[in-house]
């Protein structure tokens, strides 16, 4: 069985959807930010970063699209992701490696990049930088949905419209302001708390509405 280590609110959230999503059997372990910074979950994720998931041979899986794309792989029968080794799924991966390559790292630099520079005022300037440059690429998706969509697979809705609302949720400045700049993002992420499995789970991390 797996085991999701898990933090609410965090990047655990997008794996947590996809996993109750699938309706497949895991052992959920919340931890609180403590607990995740400890060396004893190094062992878990070697930068003692959220999330992992713990495979049935002690292993782990870390980073969030590798989780994800992991899981779809996994279980293909479940419709989160186009047929391993088709052209759609080639597809799908790259724009699972699209988002959490740029846009995810554009996100933490505005939140978390304090320790990256010597001052709160360059901090201020590499925060708006990133929430500048994370806009930039919510566009490109908003208008990649626009021609193509409904949603990122087009007629399909897959895992990688639960990362992109995952990553929607931390917008700055906020979650609100991006969905109504980007309406094709806010119609997945409408669809995404729609869907009948994922309510409670979206609760637990508090992202049931939209934020801001």
């Amino acid at each position: 069985m797996y085991k999701l280590y898990n933090v609410k609110g965090w990047g655990s959230m997008a794996p947590h959807f996809v996993l109750e999503e699938m309706d497949i059997p895991y052992e959920n372990v919340w931890m609180t930010p403590e607990q995740v910074r400890t060396p004893a979950f190094r062992e878990v994720s070697p930068l003692g970063l959220i999330p992992a998931l713990g495979l049935d041979d002690g292993r782990a899986i870390f980073e969030s699209a590798a989780i994800v794309s992991f899981l779809t792989t996994a279980h293909p029968d479940k419709g989160l992701a186009p047929p391993p080794g088709s052209n759609d799924h080639g597809v799908y991966l790259a724009w699972l490696a699209f988002m959490s390559s740029n846009i995810y790292p554009a996100i933490n630099l505005a939140y978390h990049g304090r320790g990256l520079v010597d001052s709160d005022e360059a901090f201020a300037v590499l925060g708006q930088g990133g929430a500048a440059r994370a806009g930039q690429l919510f566009g490109i998706i908003d208008e990649k949905l626009g021609e193509d969509g409904p949603f990122i697979m087009g007629d399909s809705f897959s895992a990688a419209d639960i990362y992109l609302f995952m990553l929607a949720l931390w917008a700055k400045p906020s979650e609100r302001d991006l969905l109504q700049r980007c309406r094709n993002i806010a119609r997945v992420s409408e669809e995404v708390r729609r869907r009948p499995k994922l309510r409670a789970t979206l609760e637990v991390h508090g992202a049931a509405q939209p934020q801001g």
